[in-house]
Protein backbone atom coordinates (compact mmCIF):
# COMPACT_ATOMS: atom_id res chain seq x y z
CA UNK A 1 0.00 0.00 0.00
CA UNK A 2 1.21 3.41 -0.84
CA UNK A 3 1.15 6.60 1.15
CA UNK A 4 -2.22 7.97 1.41
CA UNK A 5 -4.61 4.99 0.65
CA UNK A 6 -7.06 6.69 2.61
CA UNK A 7 -6.94 9.89 0.72
CA UNK A 8 -10.54 11.47 0.78
CA UNK A 9 -12.10 9.68 3.39
CA UNK A 10 -13.02 11.00 6.49
CA UNK A 11 -12.76 8.68 10.16
CA UNK A 12 -14.01 8.91 13.25
CA UNK A 13 -11.86 7.69 16.22
CA UNK A 14 -13.37 7.28 19.70
CA UNK A 15 -10.84 7.96 22.78
CA UNK A 16 -8.71 9.30 20.00
CA UNK A 17 -6.42 11.77 21.76
CA UNK A 18 -4.74 9.54 23.88
CA UNK A 19 -2.78 5.76 24.13
CA UNK A 20 -4.05 3.74 21.54
CA UNK A 21 -6.70 6.04 19.92
CA UNK A 22 -4.11 8.33 19.77
CA UNK A 23 -1.61 6.15 17.50
CA UNK A 24 -4.67 4.99 15.15
CA UNK A 25 -5.69 8.24 14.44
CA UNK A 26 -2.06 9.36 13.48
CA UNK A 27 -1.93 6.32 11.51
CA UNK A 28 -4.81 7.09 9.49
CA UNK A 29 -3.98 10.56 9.44
CA UNK A 30 -0.80 9.86 7.54
CA UNK A 31 -2.31 8.02 4.95
CA UNK A 32 -4.41 10.91 4.62
CA UNK A 33 -7.65 10.45 5.92
CA UNK A 34 -9.30 13.53 7.89
CA UNK A 35 -10.02 12.43 11.10
CA UNK A 36 -12.54 12.82 14.06
CA UNK A 37 -10.55 12.49 17.22
CA UNK A 38 -13.33 12.60 20.13
CA UNK A 39 -12.60 12.35 23.76
CA UNK A 40 -14.49 12.82 26.76
CA UNK A 41 -12.88 15.18 29.48
CA UNK A 42 -9.18 15.93 29.21
CA UNK A 43 -9.27 19.27 27.57
CA UNK A 44 -5.82 19.84 27.59
CA UNK A 45 -4.51 16.80 26.55
CA UNK A 46 -6.67 16.94 23.38
CA UNK A 47 -5.63 20.47 22.46
CA UNK A 48 -1.77 19.71 23.36
CA UNK A 49 -1.95 16.54 20.63
CA UNK A 50 -4.05 18.65 18.00
CA UNK A 51 -1.33 21.06 18.06
CA UNK A 52 1.32 18.80 18.34
CA UNK A 53 4.41 17.81 15.73
CA UNK A 54 3.01 14.33 15.29
CA UNK A 55 -0.35 15.45 13.95
CA UNK A 56 1.44 18.14 11.72
CA UNK A 57 3.83 15.78 10.51
CA UNK A 58 1.04 13.24 8.80
CA UNK A 59 0.07 16.29 6.38
CA UNK A 60 -3.52 15.42 7.33
CA UNK A 61 -6.46 17.34 9.63
CA UNK A 62 -7.06 15.79 12.60
CA UNK A 63 -9.75 17.40 14.79
CA UNK A 64 -10.66 16.94 18.45
CA UNK A 65 -13.69 16.81 19.15
CA UNK A 66 -15.14 16.72 22.81
CA UNK A 67 -17.64 14.60 23.38
CA UNK A 68 -18.54 12.38 26.67
CA UNK A 69 -20.82 9.92 25.03
CA UNK A 70 -22.07 8.61 28.29
CA UNK A 71 -24.14 11.77 29.08
CA UNK A 72 -27.55 11.41 27.44
CA UNK A 73 -28.00 15.52 26.39
CA UNK A 74 -23.75 15.60 25.46
CA UNK A 75 -24.56 12.65 23.67
CA UNK A 76 -27.27 14.34 21.63
CA UNK A 77 -25.23 17.61 21.16
CA UNK A 78 -22.09 15.63 19.71
CA UNK A 79 -24.25 13.63 16.99
CA UNK A 80 -25.58 16.80 15.72
CA UNK A 81 -22.00 18.55 15.53
CA UNK A 82 -21.08 15.56 13.79
CA UNK A 83 -24.22 15.19 11.65
CA UNK A 84 -23.05 18.63 10.33
CA UNK A 85 -19.26 18.32 10.25
CA UNK A 86 -18.94 15.12 8.46
CA UNK A 87 -22.16 14.11 7.07
CA UNK A 88 -20.03 10.98 5.30
CA UNK A 89 -17.96 8.80 7.54
CA UNK A 90 -15.98 6.59 6.14
CA UNK A 91 -14.47 4.78 8.96
CA UNK A 92 -15.43 4.81 12.60
CA UNK A 93 -12.86 3.02 15.19
CA UNK A 94 -13.61 2.41 18.62
CA UNK A 95 -10.96 2.93 20.70
CA UNK A 96 -12.52 4.56 23.94
CA UNK A 97 -12.71 2.38 27.03
CA UNK A 98 -12.22 2.45 30.83
CA UNK A 99 -13.52 0.27 33.60
CA UNK A 100 -13.53 -0.48 37.23
CA UNK A 101 -10.38 -2.92 38.21
CA UNK A 102 -11.80 -5.42 41.09
CA UNK A 103 -12.42 -8.52 41.64
CA UNK A 104 -16.08 -9.77 40.48
CA UNK A 105 -17.62 -10.07 43.96
CA UNK A 106 -16.53 -6.81 44.45
CA UNK A 107 -18.69 -5.01 41.38
CA UNK A 108 -21.19 -2.79 41.84
CA UNK A 109 -24.35 -2.25 40.02
CA UNK A 110 -22.49 1.13 39.63
CA UNK A 111 -19.16 -0.26 38.44
CA UNK A 112 -20.91 -2.39 35.69
CA UNK A 113 -22.73 0.31 34.17
CA UNK A 114 -20.05 2.82 34.49
CA UNK A 115 -17.84 0.28 32.18
CA UNK A 116 -20.51 -1.00 30.03
CA UNK A 117 -22.02 2.58 29.32
CA UNK A 118 -18.30 3.71 27.66
CA UNK A 119 -17.05 0.50 26.18
CA UNK A 120 -20.14 -0.86 24.53
CA UNK A 121 -23.57 1.18 25.27
CA UNK A 122 -21.72 4.94 23.91
CA UNK A 123 -20.87 3.03 20.16
CA UNK A 124 -23.81 1.22 19.84
CA UNK A 125 -25.93 3.71 20.33
CA UNK A 126 -23.31 5.83 18.26
CA UNK A 127 -23.42 3.68 15.16
CA UNK A 128 -27.49 3.79 15.82
CA UNK A 129 -26.83 7.86 14.74
CA UNK A 130 -24.25 7.61 12.23
CA UNK A 131 -24.95 4.34 10.63
CA UNK A 132 -26.74 6.01 7.39
CA UNK A 133 -23.90 8.23 6.88
CA UNK A 134 -21.27 5.10 6.20
CA UNK A 135 -21.18 4.80 2.38
CA UNK A 136 -20.24 1.95 0.52
CA UNK A 137 -17.06 0.50 1.41
CA UNK A 138 -17.19 1.55 4.62
CA UNK A 139 -15.09 0.24 8.04
CA UNK A 140 -16.46 -0.24 11.53
CA UNK A 141 -13.56 -1.38 14.16
CA UNK A 142 -13.43 -1.86 17.35
CA UNK A 143 -10.53 -2.12 19.84
CA UNK A 144 -11.33 -5.24 22.25
CA UNK A 145 -8.48 -7.28 24.44
CA UNK A 146 -7.64 -10.75 25.39
CA UNK A 147 -10.00 -10.72 28.72
CA UNK A 148 -12.77 -10.68 26.12
CA UNK A 149 -12.33 -14.13 26.04
CA UNK A 150 -9.96 -14.90 28.92
CA UNK A 151 -10.39 -14.42 32.59
CA UNK A 152 -7.83 -11.98 33.49
CA UNK A 153 -7.40 -10.45 37.55
CA UNK A 154 -9.21 -7.58 37.92
CA UNK A 155 -10.58 -7.67 34.73
CA UNK A 156 -13.83 -8.68 34.88
CA UNK A 157 -16.20 -5.71 34.26
CA UNK A 158 -13.93 -4.90 31.49
CA UNK A 159 -13.48 -8.35 29.95
CA UNK A 160 -17.27 -8.28 30.42
CA UNK A 161 -17.84 -5.54 28.60
CA UNK A 162 -15.25 -6.60 26.05
CA UNK A 163 -16.77 -10.07 25.23
CA UNK A 164 -20.19 -8.10 24.95
CA UNK A 165 -18.50 -5.91 22.48
CA UNK A 166 -16.93 -8.79 20.21
CA UNK A 167 -20.91 -10.50 19.90
CA UNK A 168 -22.06 -7.16 19.40
CA UNK A 169 -19.65 -6.65 16.75
CA UNK A 170 -20.04 -9.96 14.93
CA UNK A 171 -23.72 -9.06 14.79
CA UNK A 172 -23.02 -5.60 13.25
CA UNK A 173 -20.68 -7.17 10.28
CA UNK A 174 -23.58 -9.83 9.28
CA UNK A 175 -26.26 -6.65 9.08
CA UNK A 176 -23.60 -4.51 7.64
CA UNK A 177 -21.97 -6.69 4.93
CA UNK A 178 -24.61 -6.72 2.54
CA UNK A 179 -24.23 -2.77 2.46
CA UNK A 180 -20.93 -2.79 1.60
CA UNK A 181 -18.98 -1.96 5.31
CA UNK A 182 -16.69 -4.08 6.69
CA UNK A 183 -16.77 -4.80 10.59
CA UNK A 184 -13.61 -6.43 12.62
CA UNK A 185 -12.05 -6.36 15.75
CA UNK A 186 -8.39 -5.69 16.54
CA UNK A 187 -6.91 -7.26 19.84
CA UNK A 188 -3.56 -5.92 20.67
CA UNK A 189 -2.86 -8.05 24.08
CA UNK A 190 -1.19 -5.77 26.55
CA UNK A 191 0.28 -2.41 25.23
CA UNK A 192 2.07 -0.47 27.36
CA UNK A 193 -0.32 2.88 28.02
CA UNK A 194 -1.41 5.20 30.65
CA UNK A 195 -4.25 2.38 31.23
CA UNK A 196 -1.83 -0.22 32.46
CA UNK A 197 -0.91 1.97 35.20
CA UNK A 198 -4.73 1.08 36.32
CA UNK A 199 -3.86 -2.22 37.59
CA UNK A 200 -3.36 -2.71 41.01
CA UNK A 201 -0.29 -4.91 39.91
CA UNK A 202 0.44 -3.24 36.74
CA UNK A 203 4.40 -4.15 37.03
CA UNK A 204 3.99 -7.96 37.91
CA UNK A 205 1.39 -8.38 34.41
CA UNK A 206 4.16 -6.68 32.02
CA UNK A 207 6.84 -8.69 33.41
CA UNK A 208 4.08 -11.67 32.65
CA UNK A 209 2.88 -11.13 29.28
CA UNK A 210 6.76 -10.41 28.35
CA UNK A 211 7.68 -13.62 29.50
CA UNK A 212 4.31 -15.20 27.93
CA UNK A 213 5.08 -13.52 24.29
CA UNK A 214 7.40 -15.83 21.76
CA UNK A 215 8.69 -12.38 20.62
CA UNK A 216 9.56 -11.09 23.44
CA UNK A 217 8.34 -7.83 23.05
CA UNK A 218 4.51 -6.27 23.99
CA UNK A 219 2.32 -4.58 20.85
CA UNK A 220 3.18 -0.73 20.29
CA UNK A 221 0.29 1.35 19.54
CA UNK A 222 1.73 2.32 16.67
CA UNK A 223 1.41 -1.14 15.44
CA UNK A 224 -1.52 -1.17 16.81
CA UNK A 225 -2.51 1.72 14.13
CA UNK A 226 -0.89 0.10 11.19
CA UNK A 227 -3.53 -3.14 11.47
CA UNK A 228 -6.22 -0.65 11.96
CA UNK A 229 -5.39 1.05 9.00
CA UNK A 230 -4.67 -1.70 7.08
CA UNK A 231 -8.32 -2.95 7.85
CA UNK A 232 -9.34 0.18 6.38
CA UNK A 233 -7.92 -0.43 3.38
CA UNK A 234 -9.74 -2.08 -0.50
CA UNK A 235 -7.11 -4.93 0.31
CA UNK A 236 -9.19 -6.10 3.49
CA UNK A 237 -12.60 -5.32 1.63
CA UNK A 238 -13.43 -9.45 2.38
CA UNK A 239 -12.10 -9.38 5.94
CA UNK A 240 -15.54 -9.15 7.94
CA UNK A 241 -16.84 -10.33 11.43
CA UNK A 242 -13.22 -11.26 12.76
CA UNK A 243 -10.97 -10.39 16.28
CA UNK A 244 -7.77 -9.78 14.72
CA UNK A 245 -5.31 -11.12 17.81
CA UNK A 246 -2.31 -9.06 17.09
CA UNK A 247 0.43 -10.04 20.60
CA UNK A 248 3.27 -11.26 19.43
CA UNK A 249 2.57 -15.18 19.47
CA UNK A 250 0.75 -14.92 23.20
CA UNK A 251 -2.47 -16.56 22.83
CA UNK A 252 -0.92 -19.16 20.42
CA UNK A 253 -2.18 -22.63 21.75
CA UNK A 254 0.73 -24.86 23.49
Amino acid sequence: MSKGFLSGKTALVTGGTRGIGRAISLELARQGARVIAIYARDRKSAEAFQASDDVKATGSEIECLRADLTDDELFKAAVASLKEIAPRLDIVVHSAASGVHKAAMDLSARHMKWTFDINLFAIHNLLRELSPQIPEGGRIIGITSSGGTRVLPHYAAVGASKGALESLFRHYAVELAPRGIAVNLVSPGMVLTDAVDAFPDSEARVQKSLGETPTGKLTSAAQVGGLVAFLCSEAAGQIVGQTIVMDGGRSVPS
